[in-house]
Order: C-alpha cells, then sequence, then structure tokens
C-alpha cells in the first residue's frame, strides 16, 4: 500500500464521485482519461479497499467507496478552511490577539484601541484580560497571551521577558467640583495636606507613585480609603469631597463633563509609566503586530 497521498487524488476522487464518470471527470480536469484513471486506483490502494464497481456505465460507490467519500469531503472542506485562516492572517484580518494589562489600562486605555482593531479586521478574535501585574506577566512567560500592557515599575523582569516603555502618563489630582482644595492649583508638598483616596498598596500603580513621591521629599499621604477601581475611586471623591491621583485616560470625560475638577501642580509632576511587556522569542502574526502598532501609536 502507497504511504503517500495527495490532496489532488482526492480532490480527482470527489470530481469522479460528483460526475458518475472518469470520463466527465478528465474532460472537467482537462487530462486525458488515464491520468484520472491512475489517480483512482493509486487511492484504491493506498485505502486497501476497492472504491467503485461500474453499474450501467456509471460509476457507483463501493460501501468502502462511501466511506472514503465522505472522509475525502471532510478532508477538502478542513484543507479550504485553512487556506482561508492564513490568508486572513496573511491580510491581518483574522486570527486572534490575547493580551494582558492592569486594571486601568485595560479599562479605559485598551478598550477604545481594540474594538477600532475589531472593526477594521472581521473575523477577528481579539480579548483583554484585566488583571495584576505580576498575574500579567506570568500569563506572557508562559505563553497564555501574546503581551501585556500595564503600568511598569522597577521589579526585576524573567530573562525571557521584553519590556518597552509606551509612555508616561500624566497623573491629574481630581477633586470633587466643590471640594477641597479650594484652589486650581497646589504645591506637591501640599499632597499630604488632602483628605486622598487610593489604591491598594501592593498594586504596582501605588508603588510607583510611593517611589516617585519619595524621591521628590514629600511626606506620605493622608490616605482615609483604599478602593480597586478607578469608578468607585470616583464615586468616593465626587460624594465625600476628597481628592485622589488619576492618570489622564482615565478621567478626561469626567473632566469634560464636570464631574470631577483638575487641580494643577506648580513645582513637578507625577506620572504613570505604562510598559509593553512580551516573550523574546515571541512571533507576532499580522493581526497581533497591528494591535502593537495601534497601541505604540496611541502612546506617541
Amino acid at each position: 500500500m502507497e504511504s503517500q497521498l495527495s490532496l489532488r487524488r482526492l480532490e480527482v476522487f470527489c470530481l469522479v464521485v460528483e460526475e458518475g464518470s472518469v470520463t466527465r471527470a478528465a474532460e472537467r480536469l482537462r487530462v486525458a482519461q488515464p491520468a484520472v484513471s491512475s489517480q483512482l486506483r493509486a487511492l484504491e490502494q493506498w485505502i486497501g479497499a476497492r472504491l467503485f464497481v461500474r453499474t450501467s456505465g456509471r460509476m457507483v460507490l463501493t460501501e468502502a467507496g462511501t466511506r472514503a467519500h465522505l472522509w475525502a469531503r471532510e478532508m477538502l472542506a478542513r484543507c479550504m478552511q485553512v487556506r482561508r485562516d492564513v490568508e486572513e492572517l496573511t491580510l491581518g484580518t483574522g486570527g486572534s490577539v490575547v493580551l494582558a494589562s492592569s486594571l486601568a489600562v485595560g479599562t479605559y486605555l485598551l478598550p477604545p484601541l481594540m474594538t477600532a482593531l475589531r472593526a477594521e479586521r472581521p473575523g477577528a478574535d481579539i480579548t483583554v484580560h484585566v488583571t495584576q501585574p505580576e498575574h500579567a506577566l506570568h500569563a506572557v512567560e508562559i505563553g497564555e497571551v501574546d503581551f501585556a500592557v500595564m503600568t511598569r515599575d522597577e521589579r526585576a523582569l524573567p530573562t525571557s521577558i521584553v519590556a518597552e516603555t509606551l509612555l508616561d502618563e500624566p497623573l491629574i489630582l481630581c477633586a470633587s467640583p466643590g471640594g477641597p482644595p479650594t484652589a486650581d492649583s497646589v504645591s506637591l508638598s501640599a499632597l499630604p495636606k488632602l483628605p486622598m483616596v487610593g489604591v491598594p498598596r501592593h498594586v504596582a500603580f501605588q508603588r510607583s507613585i510611593d517611589t516617585q513621591l519619595q524621591e521628590l521629599g514629600v511626606g506620605e499621604l493622608d490616605t482615609v480609603i483604599r478602593l480597586g477601581h478607578a469608578e468607585a475611586i470616583k464615586a468616593a471623591v465626587i460624594e465625600h469631597g476628597w481628592a485622589a491621583l488619576f492618570p489622564r485616560y482615565s478621567v478626561e470625560r469626567d473632566l469634560a463633563e464636570g464631574r470631577l475638577r483638575a487641580i494643577e501642580f506648580t513645582d513637578g509632576a507625577l506620572h504613570e509609566r505604562i510598559g509593553l511587556f512580551y516573550r523574546t522569542d515571541k512571533y507576532f502574526s499580522p493581526l497581533q503586530a497591528s494591535a502593537l502598532d495601534a497601541i505604540r501609536l496611541a502612546g506617541r
């Protein structure tokens, strides 16, 4: 029995079944009849059974031929699907991209970029996982996600992961429309005097703020409560007249609609450094490369 099987042989077989005749199949293929007969004999040898019997001048499938025909059609259909999938991948219109992000980045910064990309790429499968940075890094390291976009701090990275800085996002001190401080600008040294809403201490965003304040010689903040989501922090600031530090991308709409008030710093600035993380050996498909390009462009 032959050990080789070609898709062409299956295509010829299915065409003979469709036409019910070797002659008509040869005419459609524009080849000589012996060439079609040779393909059928080779397929029978590979399968190890007769596929056709001749009845009233027509080729009729045997029981083995019927089973082989179902299998051949399925194989050809799957091969066609693979071709379409590969074509979509090449064009960047299909395929998948899975990324992980820190909370604020995954809530405010990435969704507009990824939904716009999806609208441009019919058939694309795009997933954004929001998680803690350490979990996102682990997912990158073991290949569960294609890359991660999140707050970057000074933690040591595994040697298998590359990190690049996408942007240094300005942090804005926000207060309620009628809450403290009453002025539209304050010095950084005035921050410890304000009732502040923060995030949990272990979160990379908070660690980054603490490090920057320490380097600037600013004392510890008077944090009245720590909350885990920006929307909850906004609500607390508005309802209770407290203040909080936000990355600009998370409060632009709130500022424009007057729900929050921006307070400028007179003597310095605070930032959230946002990084892109991926494996050193990572191959990016066209869709994944397009996602990276969209994120990098937004960071310029």
